[in-house]
């Protein structure tokens, strides 16, 4: 696990020499001046599942972490699962795999 206050967050020039390579060949005219370039931290569960779940403390709150690039793909059925929580007080998907599992 990786603590988050030691990561680098500076895009160094040979990542962005990498990015512009793929650019110049299929974008050669986007090969402009950098304009801004920031670093973001991937983010997953322990056992690299999603997160469903009541917070444990206030059952009214629900917390729903698909997680970064891994759970975007999933982020419209997740919008729909917590949808049917919300307004309906349950779902027709099984949820056992992403509820609460860490302690």
């Amino acid at each position: 696990m990786v603590d988050p206050d030691s990561i680098n967050r500076e895009v160094r020039p040979e990542e962005v020499e990498s990015m512009r390579a793929v650019v110049r060949q299929f974008l050669p005219d986007a090969d402009g001046p950098l304009r801004s370039a920031a670093v973001c931290m991937y983010t997953n569960t322990p056992d690299g599942h999603f997160f469903i779940d009541r917070h444990r403390s206030h059952a009214r709150v629900w917390i729903a972490s698909p997680c970064s690039g891994h759970g975007f793909k999933f982020s419209s059925v997740v919008g729909e699962v917590m949808a049917e929580l919300l307004t309906d007080g349950q779902t027709r998907f099984d949820l056992s795999l992403f509820r609460s599992r860490f302690h």
